[in-house]
Formats: C-alpha cells, sequence, structure tokens
C-alpha cells in the first residue's frame, strides 16, 4: 500500500531527541531542496545522493492573486529504495489547496482527512516499512514532502498548488516572490507565467536573471522559458494596475470579484491616549528589536499624553503607565514570554483609550470562548510569518482599526498606524445585502479587497464613509478568490463546537490546514479498509471497484450497528454477573504462580511529570474513612470526586474500616536540564532561558519544567509554564491531551475541559477523546456545583456513545470501561434531579475494593496491565479472571488504552501493579509516549481515593516497569 499525505503544521515525526538534535544540525538549504535517506532509515551513515529530475513551475495571476502548480519529479539512479525529502519556501500567506502524487502513471489528488486519522494511517505503514510518504506546510511557510519508496533505479512525482495574494509583508511591496536554487536537472526545468484581470503587462524578474517583458496573449500577458541549467535566484512578479473590478468563477460555479481602487488621502488619527497591549506569551519568543524599533518610531509620530503598557498571556495581565517611550521599550525588554497566548486577561478592559496597538501573533491557544470587546480602536502588528493575520485582521477589524504583518519595511507599517487611511468596511450587492470579502494587503497606493460576488447587479463600496458603485464584467475560470475568503472564514471556526463547519469549508475548498491533511491511498481496498472516500480524480476502474466494496462495507457496518447494543448488553451482563460472584478470599490460583519478586522498578521518567512529590511514606488520613494512602515516590494525585451518600447508591458493598495503603513506584526523570536546574535550584531563573534555548522546541521541556517548579514550591509559575507547551509550533492534539490531563490533576477544570472538547473535534474517529472529556466533566461537576448537573449529563452522554459506538475492533473492550464509569456517575447526577437515557439492561453500579487503569497517548505503543495479587496470581491478557475475583478487561495492543482491573471484595495483602510494554511508539513529535496509570480504592463508593502516576516509554524500552502496589490490611 502506498500512503501519502500532506498535513499542515506538523512537526517531523522523529523521536524527541532525534527530532531536536536534527533541528538543529540540519544544514542551510536552497529552495527547492532535495535529500534522501536509504531505506528511509534515519541514519548519517543511510544518506544518499538524489537528483531531482525535472521542475515544472505554473503560475497564474488574475487581477492581484496569484495560483502556483508546482510539479517535481525524483530521480534514484542507486540500487536501494530511498525517501525523498523535498523542501519549498513558499511565499507569505500561501493557502496550499492541492496536493497529487503518481499512481500508476497518473497523477492521483489527495483527499482532507482529520490529522490525527491521517497520522495514525501513515505511522502505520512507517512503522510497517510498507510504503510511507509524508507532507507538510510549516507555520513558517515551508512546503515538505517525505516520498517514500522511490523505487531503485525509478522515480516519482509530485504535485503542489498554492494561493497567494502579491503582496510581500517583509519587502512591503506588491509581489510574488519564489525563491528557486537548484542545480541543473538532467530533464530541465521550465516556468510559466500567465496574467489576465490587469490593465498593464506585470513586471517580472527571472530567477538568477534581470527583469524580463511579458508579452500580450488574448485577453492577457504571458511569459515562459525552459532550460537545463542551474537555477539560483528570485522569480518576483509585480502587481500592475488593476481595472475597478475583476470576477471570476471557481469550479463549484460561485462568482466572486476583485474591486481595487486608488487609496484616498491619509489622516492623523488622534492618540492622546495610547495603549499598548503586548503579548508575552510563549509564542512571542524571539527577537523584538524590529517591533521595539517600530514602537519608538510610532510614538514619536503620535505624540501621546499618556501611554498605558499592558502585558498579557494566559497567566493574566499587568498595566503600568509610563512617562516615555523610553519607559515602555524598557519595561517590555524585562518582559518573560511563557504562558500560552489567551485574550481572556483583556475582557472587560473598560478604560478607554484613542487608540490601542496590539502586538501579538493572533489566535489565542486557551480561553477560545473568551468575549474580548476592547474600548478604543485596535491595530495589530505581527512579527512572525507564522502569525494568523486572518484571526488578527477580524480581532483588528471588530475594533475598527487593521492588522499588519511586520517586514523588512517598517516605514509602511508606521505610516499605516500613524496616518491611518480610509479602509473598505463593506461590500453590498444592490439590494444592500452584505457580501463576505476580505482586504488584500497593498503598498502601492491602491486599495484591494476580494469579495463574493452577487448573483446580478452590481457592487457597493463602502470606503471611508462613502460608497462606490462597481458594475460587475464578464467571469473567467479562476479559483483564488474563493480559496482566500474561504482561508479567512476559516479563522474563525476553530473552536471545537464550530468544527463540523471548518471541516465542511475546508474540503468544500481545498484547504490544508494544521488539523486537516491531504491523504492519497493506492488502492480501493486502503479507501475502503481506512473509511476514505477517493478524490474525484481516482481512476475509472479502481472507482468502480470502490464503490462495490464500499457498498459490501457499508451493509456489513450497518449490521453492526444493529447488533451493537445486543453485544454491550451481553458483554455488561458478563461482567454484572462476574462481579456478583462470591470468591474465596484465601482461593490458590490454579496454575503455578509467576515470580514476581525483586523484578527492579526501570528508570522510567514521567512526561508529562506527575504533580508534586511527596515525601517518601508520607500518610494522608481521609476525612471520612480511618483508611490511608500512603505514597513512596512520584506520584499524581487525582481529587477524590464527590459522591452521592452510599443510601442513594444501588449495590454498593457495607464497607469497613480498612487500613489500605497505594504505593506508587518512584519514577524520576533524568533530563540534563533537571539536572541543571537541581544541582542550583536558587539560580533556576538564570538557567531556564540557556536551556530553554537548547530544548525549548518540544514539550517534553516544558511539561517537565512545569513540575520542577511545582515540586519547588513555585505553583503559578508551574501553571505558567504548562500552558507554554501549547504555543508550541508542534503542538497537536496529542498535546492537548498531555496538558489536558496535567490540568485536571492541577485543579485548573475549565482549561482541561476545554483542551479535552478540542481533542474530541480533532480527533473524532476514535473514542479515547471522548471518554476523556467525559472523565475531565465529571471531575468539574464534584468541583463546581452549579454546573454540575449539566457536566453529568453530557458526561454520561458520551460514556454511553463511547459504549454504543460499533468502534474499530483494536479497542474491543472500552465498552465494558465507559459502562463502569457512567454508572459511578448515575447516582451523583440523580442526587442532582437528572436522569439517564441510558438503557435500563446497561444500569448497575459495580462498585469495588480496588480498581486500577492504564491509558496511554500515542497510536503505535502496545503495552499490557498487569496485577499480582497476594496469592502470587498474576491477572494478565493470557489470564484475565482470577481465583480471588480479579478482572482484567481486554488486551488493546494498539494505542491510547485503556485496560481496567478490578476487584470487588479485595483481600488483605499486596497488590503489585505493573505496565509491560512490548513496543513504544518512537515517532510522536510530543516525545516518547506516556502512560498513564490511575490506582482507585473504593471505586464508585462516597470515599473513593485515587492516586496516578506517569511513566514515560522511551522507543527502546520493553519489557515490566514496575507501577506501584497497593496495600490492603486486615478488615
Amino acid at each position: 500500500m502506498i500512503v501519502r499525505w500532506l498535513l499542515a503544521g506538523l512537526c517531523l515525526l522523529l523521536p524527541a531527541t532525534a527530532f531536536a538534535q536534527a533541528e538543529r544540525s540540519a544544514p542551510r538549504l536552497g529552495s527547492p531542496s532535495l535529500t534522501a535517506l536509504a531505506n528511509g532509515v534515519r541514519d548519517e551513515s543511510r544518506i544518499r545522493d538524489i537528483a531531482l529530475d525535472r521542475l515544472d513551475v505554473a503560475i497564474e495571476l488574475r487581477g492581484g492573486i496569484a495560483e502556483t502548480t508546482i510539479t517535481a519529479r525524483f530521480g534514484n539512479r542507486g540500487g536501494e529504495p530511498l525517501e525523498g525529502d523535498f523542501r519549498l519556501v513558499l511565499p507569505a500567506d500561501a493557502v496550499v489547496t492541492g496536493y497529487a502524487l503518481d499512481l500508476k502513471g497518473r497523477m492521483v489528488d489527495g483527499v482532507l482527512v482529520d490529522r490525527p486519522r491521517a497520522k495514525a494511517v501513515y505511522e502505520a505503514n512507517v512503522r510497517g516499512r510498507v510504503d510511507p510518504g509524508l507532507a507538510e506546510v510549516d507555520p513558517a511557510g515551508t512546503f515538505r514532502t517525505r516520498v517514500f519508496p522511490i523505487p531503485a533505479r525509478g522515480a516519482r512525482t509530485i504535485r503542489l498548488r498554492y494561493v497567494a495574494p502579491l503582496f510581500n509583508s517583509h519587502r512591503g511591496e506588491d509581489v510574488l516572490v519564489l525563491p528557486l536554487d537548484l542545480p541543473a536537472p538532467k530533464d530541465g526545468w521550465s516556468i510559466s507565467v500567465r496574467a489576465t484581470g490587469v490593465t498593464a503587462a506585470p513586471s517580472l524578474t527571472w530567477p538568477g536573471r534581470g527583469p524580463i517583458a511579458m508579452a500580450r496573449e488574448g485577453d492577457g500577458f504571458a511569459a515562459r522559458e525552459e532550460g537545463k541549467r542551474a537555477l539560483d535566484g528570485l522569480l518576483i512578479l509585480g502587481r500592475p494596475a488593476l481595472p475597478d473590478a475583476v470576477v471570476s468563477r471557481n469550479s463549484l460555479g460561485e462568482r466572486f470579484v476583485q474591486l481595487a481602487g486608488t487609496a484616498t488621502a491619509e489622516t492623523a488619527a488622534p492618540a492622546d491616549r495610547l495603549r499598548i497591549y503586548w503579548d508575552r506569551s510563549r509564542s512571542r519568543l524571539g527577537d523584538h528589536k524590529s517591533e521595539f524599533a517600530l514602537l519608538r518610531r510610532t510614538l514619536a509620530a503620535l505624540r501621546s499624553r499618556s501611554i498605558e503598557v499592558v502585558t498579557f498571556n494566559s497567566s493574566g495581565a499587568e498595566r503600568r503607565t509610563v512617562a516615555d517611550a523610553d519607559a515602555a521599550i524598557a519595561m517590555l525588554q524585562a518582559a518573560r514570554y511563557r504562558g500560552a497566548t489567551s485574550f481572556a486577561p483583556l475582557a472587560g478592559d473598560l478604560r478607554t483609550a484613542d487608540r490601542c496597538l496590539l502586538f501579538s501573533e493572533g489566535k489565542p491557544a486557551i480561553d477560545r470562548d473568551a468575549t474580548v470587546t476592547l474600548p478604543c480602536r485596535v491595530d495589530a502588528v505581527a512579527a512572525s510569518k507564522a502569525a494568523d493575520l486572518g484571526w488578527l485582521r477580524h480581532f483588528a477589524g471588530a475594533h475598527g482599526g487593521r492588522a499588519h504583518r511586520l517586514g523588512d519595511d517598517l516605514g509602511a507599517v508606521e505610516r499605516a498606524l500613524v496616518q491611518v487611511a480610509p479602509a473598505v468596511t463593506a461590500v453590498l450587492d444592490d439590494q444592500g445585502r452584505r457580501l463576505p470579502f476580505v482586504p488584500i494587503e497593498s503598498g502601492a497606493g491602491q486599495w484591494l479587497v476580494a469579495a463574493r460576488a452577487p448573483d446580478r447587479g452590481g457592487v457597493r463600496v463602502v470606503l471611508g464613509g462613502r460608497e462606490l458603485r462597481r458594475a460587475l464584467p464578464g467571469a473567467a475560470e479562476f479559483a483564488g478568490e474563493g480559496v482566500l475568503l474561504a482561508a479567512d472564514a476559516l479563522s474563525t471556526l476553530g473552536d471545537a463546537d464550530r468544527r463540523p463547519d471548518y471541516v465542511a469549508l475546508s474540503r468544500r475548498y481545498g484547504l490544508a490546514s494544521p488539523s486537516l491533511s491531504f491523504l492519497v491511498l493506492e488502492s480501493p481496498e486502503d479507501y475502503v479498509r481506512f473509511d476514505i472516500a477517493p478524490p474525484e480524480n481516482y481512476p475509472a476502474d479502481d472507482l468502480g471497484r470502490y464503490r462495490g466494496l464500499r457498498a459490501e462495507a457499508d451493509k456489513a457496518k450497518a449490521a453492526e450497528r444493529g447488533r451493537r447494543l445486543d453485544t454491550v448488553v451481553r458483554l455488561w451482563n458478563e461482567q454484572v454477573e462476574w462481579w456478583k460472584r462470591k470468591f474465596d478470599p484465601a482461593a490458590r490460583p490454579k496454575r503455578k504462580p509467576r515470580r514476581v519478586e525483586g523484578v527492579p522498578a526501570p528508570a522510567a521518567m514521567p512526561a508529562p511529570p506527575p504533580p508534586p512529590v511527596p515525601e517518601a511514606m508520607v500518610e494522608v488520613v481521609e476525612a471520612d474513612d480511618t483508611a490511608s494512602v500512603v505514597v513512596t515516590g512520584t506520584l499524581s494525585r487525582s481529587a477524590a470526586p464527590q459522591r452521592a451518600s452510599a443510601a442513594m447508591v444501588d449495590s454498593v458493598d457495607t464497607v469497613d474500616a480498612a487500613r489500605a495503603k497505594i504505593e506508587i513506584d518512584a519514577w524520576q526523570p533524568e533530563r540534563p536540564y533537571l539536572k541543571a536546574f537541581d544541582a542550583a535550584p536558587g539560580q533556576f531563573d538564570t538557567l531556564f532561558p540557556e536551556r530553554e534555548a537548547q530544548h525549548g522546541t518540544l514539550p517534553a521541556f516544558y511539561l517537565d519544567t512545569a513540575e520542577w517548579l511545582r515540586r519547588h514550591g513555585r505553583e503559578a509559575e508551574a501553571a505558567e509554564m504548562l500552558l507554554s507547551t501549547l504555543d508550541l509550533p508542534v503542538a497537536n492534539e496529542v498535546t492537548y491531551g498531555l496538558v489536558a490531563d496535567r490540568l485536571e490533576r492541577y485543579g485548573a477544570l475549565d482549561r482541561a475541559v476545554e483542551l479535552r472538547e478540542r481533542q474530541a473535534a480533532l480527533d473524532p474517529e476514535r473514542p479515547q477523546p471522548k471518554r476523556l472529556l467525559a472523565l475531565a466533566l465529571a471531575r468539574r461537576a464534584a468541583r463546581q456545583p452549579a454546573h454540575a448537573r449539566a457536566d453529568l449529563e453530557r458526561a454520561i452522554a458520551l460514556l454511553a456513545e463511547v459504549a454504543l459506538t460499533p468502534w474499530n475492533g483494536a479497542w474491543e473492550g472500552i465498552e465494558t470501561i465507559a459502562l463502569m464509569e457512567a454508572n459511578a456517575l448515575i447516582p451523583r447526577l440523580r442526587a442532582l434531579g437528572g436522569e439517564t437515557s441510558l438503557d435500563r439492561r446497561l444500569i448497575a453500579l459495580l462498585d469495588t475494593d480496588i480498581r486500577v487503569v492504564a491509558e496511554w497517548n500515542t497510536d503505535a505503543t502496545d503495552l499490557d496491565l498487569w496485577v499480582d495479587e497476594p496469592n502470587g496470581e498474576r491477572a494478565i491478557y493470557s489470564n484475565p479472571r482470577t481465583a480471588i475475583g480479579g478482572h482484567l478487561s481486554n488486551d488493546m495492543t494498539r494505542g491510547f488504552g485503556p485496560e481496567e482491573y478490578f476487584l470487588r471484595r479485595a483481600p488483605e495483602g499486596t497488590y503489585t501493579v505493573r505496565a509491560h510494554v512490548f513496543a513504544g511508539d518512537r515517532i510522536d513529535p510530543n516525545g516518547p509516549s506516556v502512560v498513564a496509570v490511575h490506582l482507585i480504592r473504593d471505586f464508585g463508593r462516597p470515599n473513593e481515593r485515587e492516586e496516578s502516576v506517569d511513566i514515560e516509554v522511551l522507543g527502546k524500552d520493553a519489557g515490566e516497569k514496575l507501577v506501584g502496589r497497593l496495600v490492603v490490611g486486615k478488615k
């Protein structure tokens, strides 16, 4: 099977350490660049020569928007299969709209798939060494594709398509810039440029040469060149003067219009009272010299009498009134860039100002549901190429301002901030109805917008309080305007509750994004297996076979859905019957017990590291029970949920005051930066920036450091450090889960639920994110009574969905685990006057003396939960039911789990919990797999207690890992 996918915004899928080392040692490469590894093995000894045999670049310019198609063919001269790594620097604000690969001699388009799903397909094949391929667009604007295999003495071809406006923010010019630097290709190269919807020929500079003239061709202008010489330089296409209106029609039959005009005179905006909003989140870590220079020049020009500086991140906002630009910059130079991007601290700011300048990278990483309305005109400035200018444009526009990307030309942005030019505020049809539009930046004294065209009639442009009417000419085929409008709309649809709209809009216009990837599969069986519809240009014979297979699969799936409730009822009844059985507490195992003594605890390390370390053998006495929880080593404590009284809970055993201990084995991270912090804890603030520069590209660094801070009593800083993880370019749905898990343990349940919501929305094809969201809602219900009923209702509904949905067979067993958890919540819901719609046959509270649950955060980790009972018997996948009543859930050999052990009545003695690792995930960008094991006493009872431990599984790890012990005393 050949798998190809385009992933926008995901870091390289390498082991954490390898990723960091590779990034630090990567040589400077031209654009495009091409490297190769024999058989895809990431080792310096496997680097091989590979050739770019052919490169074709075709640019279609219409008005002020260009669509570029690049086709590249890789040639392998050697005798072994190669993995090719192709990179191309994209223009600023480019939107990738297509990716295709050669299959059976023709180019087949990719289809958009949720990133976790596409990632799982890719990783399954890269681990199996079966024809994997990867392509991506990183936040800095570099397209990268890794193609495997390029067969021995063979070739592979890729095709990339993207749309970009003709404006380069770094130059401050209305140009499209494409760097091209490559040796002479064997079969040559071609470059073609065609321009329509313009009143004169655009300026054009060929790479490695001076300007060339474009010739008149039909209703536009064109230039072409082919050759075999090396290319070294910039292709620069300049925007010429434009007509008042240019109309286009895309392949969906939708009409769009570009509207242009000469900018009117600028006026000075009043700014006696100026406020600077300065984002100090992790996303802004870097050099701010250009921003300081812009700020100094802007403040000098505005001559404001009052200057207030507000710095903010996810931890809050700090404000100070300063005397002048020097004082403002001095304050900002002292800022520490940590925490996540959040505008919530600005909500409720009622202090008026004449002008507000916002310096930020855009879309919040946390607190996305916060409503922020500032009492001033807001002009936003973003310094990074990776900034979400679309989000900033909407935010600034809602406050009467504009968003600017800061490039090399500070003067252009300064003039825009000081001398405010009238902007387009609306585009209307002849009946006065608003039409969607997006402004396109211009540095040539023109204004330009792309808008949806009405079905008939002209349009009116509202500019600086006056209206300009424009008649619309005939339409030509072109997709660019619709793409930019769709990309602009997507910037407002990133929240979890808008996910269906986001996906639908992306698929309608074919837009790749950090959460949607292009996937190409080779055979009809593959498309059916992964439940993905093939592209429109799929070969006709393969499409017919796909439809036949799809019909059979749909019929089988419908039958499975019809049987699902009966299947779950049967499985649940079997579990209830086991729970009801009486077992002899002195029973001996029927088979010879395995020796378990003396198994050393491996030096695993938690990532995310758990919250604060209690002193060894510290006794914690529960207020409502004489049982105690004794902890040895590092653990993560979960708050015990508040439960209904025992009288309200059906089937709950009367619990004697048992003497109980939960002992957690110590897992100490051995990161070099933690060793440095431990060696000089008083110098942390001095050591941290240096270590961050070395290790701060991966989530594990911030997760580890957050835990270190928490252990040293710096809890507020720990929470801020933890949230820094969300601002990393590599942050994805796995990152959200890691941070949410820690937030739950820290007690920040609103933010934990937000991240669990996002994780579930981004990964809808797996049951685990929904289950984890349900458990987060249940924990919040225990802490926040005002919304407890609603949270419990939704939590139970989610767990019911997990139980009753026919999932992939790899997750068989999750249904009964979800029902265990749902039934533990039902008494709490009923105590609040609520009720559940869960089938009556599935309602029974199975309370237990002991319950252990293991879950992990990556797809390819194969882990087994083992529990050694006091009589020497081991509950294991090959022995899931024990003589004293131990019950082990189904063995899950793929990622995420969960696996569960429970024992209704626990005889006295020691229960030793182990995790046995068969395979660790080696290529997740978030670092090694993290296994969370929850040890629970008195599950489903009012005095339930829980302790949790995180175990880090490195790729080389295999074998037993001691998690902890539950010690049950005499009753």
